[in-house]
């Protein structure tokens, strides 16, 4: 099979995946605060526009496209990472419930669409000029979700779960710790018991580190050929 159709496939199936996922738990407009589902959204238009180019077979694709692909893949990543990694261990219904919860459309949004749409942007964004400095561009999606939450929750005075500040336990800067405070002791789903500033800073560190990586993988594959 080409590698063409193999790319195609893929695509299509990640996004299915994710709307499937994601219909799985649409029941209030709350749905579009959660960076799980803004992810997904993110990287499923993304995979359409480039489904639709490979339908079409287009020949010349803007790096400017590719450059939104490369934050968009970068997004889905995190929401991977973190699910695995901080949300699913401290989840009431165990790490694996965590996964297989809402007909596990937890497991289409948070495993299979962000790994299908990593190795899609890996192997087969062959056109793709990467910059050293587009690996900046990465920290964008999250600063921006960072700050769409603040607004939500101090202007419009949303709160997720009845008394947090964010939807995820490591963003909770109205819990005990704060922004700056650090206490494991407080570990559990509203709060990791770690200061959501320093969390914000880990998170950005780990977004410029998947941008160098990725980056670095997509110039070594081009210097293969």
């Amino acid at each position: 099979m080409k590698k063409s159709k193999i790319s195609l496939i893929m695509k299509i199936i990640a996004v299915v995946a994710s709307l499937y996922g994601m219909l799985q738990s649409l029941d209030h407009w709350m749905f579009f605060t959660y960076f799980t589902n803004l992810s997904n959204i993110f990287i499923d238009i993304m995979l359409v526009i480039f489904i639709i180019y490979d339908l079409k077979k287009v020949k010349y694709i803007p790096q400017g496209m590719y450059l939104i692909k490369f934050m968009a893949t970068i997004s889905i990543t995190l929401t991977f990472f973190v699910y695995m990694l901080l949300l699913a261990p401290t989840n009431s219904q165990g790490f694996i419930g965590a996964y297989l919860n809402n007909g596990a459309g937890s497991l289409c949004v948070h495993f299979i669409t962000p790994v299908l749409a990593i190795i899609d942007f890996l192997l087969f964004s062959e056109h793709y000029r990467p910059d050293e400095k587009h690996v900046y561009y990465s920290v964008v999606p999250p600063l921006v979700y960072v700050g769409y939450v603040i607004v939500l929750g101090n202007v419009f005075h949303i709160r997720w779960y009845k008394d947090m500040l964010a939807p995820y336990n490591f963003l909770n800067y109205g819990a005990p710790t704060g922004w700056f405070g650090f206490d494991l002791s407080l570990l559990g789903s509203k709060t990791l018991g770690i200061g959501t500033f320093y969390m914000i800073v880990v998170l950005l560190i780990i977004f410029i580190g998947l941008g160098t990586l990725f980056l670095k993988l997509k110039r070594t594959k081009k210097d293969l050929y």
